[in-house]
């Protein structure tokens, strides 16, 4: 990511905290239903079961988001090649990539990011990014993260070069370990990934941190401390 223009879309991004909440309802439509028009047009997916529920062209904009149909993961895996918006895209080839290529930042096919579930429920559920998408979804983690500072406490921060801990687990291509990286290059700062792949820490790590941030539930000490004997005892 080129910093410069980190921190100018990221000064954008930050304005829209200024909006009414009126004026945060009206953008949201422009952006939803910018979004919507594009799944009927380049979606094959979206367009069939749009039109199925009666949405077509003419009613795009008015219709109320209650009456779309629904996604959920079993969809997304039966339906992935006819889902997505961009011709070429094959679910099969991705999950060739995600086995035969090491976990890292190389872009499929020279330009997607991508990114997976965990898995739990069965097979990972695949989701792909262009690069406009990615540095999108990077803007709003920074945003989030830098959440209650002004552009100009932002920039004395990032001034003072800060070193950044992130914990995650780092045996895939999960969405927050893959992403880290480039959104902290994004700023400027230096980084380590500590990397995590047990379900629960042996103890408690100790650090010296000026602003922690969870992008998780927090565990609760009694669970924390029923597992630690859990592992105690095992051999």
């Amino acid at each position: 990511m080129n910093i410069p223009r980190t921190l100018w879309n990221l000064w954008q991004l930050k304005r829209n905290e200024k909006m009414t909440l009126h004026q945060m309802h009206a953008f949201q439509q422009v952006k939803l239903r910018k979004m919507l028009r594009h799944a009927y047009a380049y979606s094959d997916y979206y367009r069939k079961t749009f039109e199925k529920a009666g949405i077509t062209a003419k009613n795009l904009d008015t219709t109320p988001l209650s009456h779309f149909p629904t996604m959920d993961k079993s969809a997304l895996l039966k339906h992935f090649d006819e889902l997505v918006t961009m011709p070429g895209l094959r679910q099969e080839e991705l999950r060739r990539f995600d086995e035969q290529e090491t976990i890292g930042r190389k872009p499929f096919l020279g330009e997607y990011h991508v990114v997976h579930s965990s898995g739990s429920t069965g097979k990972p559920g695949y989701f792909v990014y262009d690069e406009k998408a990615w540095s999108s979804m990077l803007l709003g983690i920074l945003r989030g993260a830098l959440w209650g500072m002004s552009m100009p406490q932002i920039l004395k921060l990032l001034a003072g070069k800060p070193r950044i801990l992130y914990i995650a687990a780092t045996d895939g291509r999960y969405g927050g370990a893959m992403a880290v990286g480039d959104g902290i290059d994004g700023v400027g700062s230096a980084s380590f990934i500590w990397i995590f792949k047990r379900r629960f820490l042996n103890g408690y790590a100790r650090f010296r941190s000026s602003a922690p941030i969870s992008s998780s539930d927090i565990l609760p000490r009694s669970k924390f401390l029923r597992n630690l004997r859990k592992t105690a005892m095992s051999p």
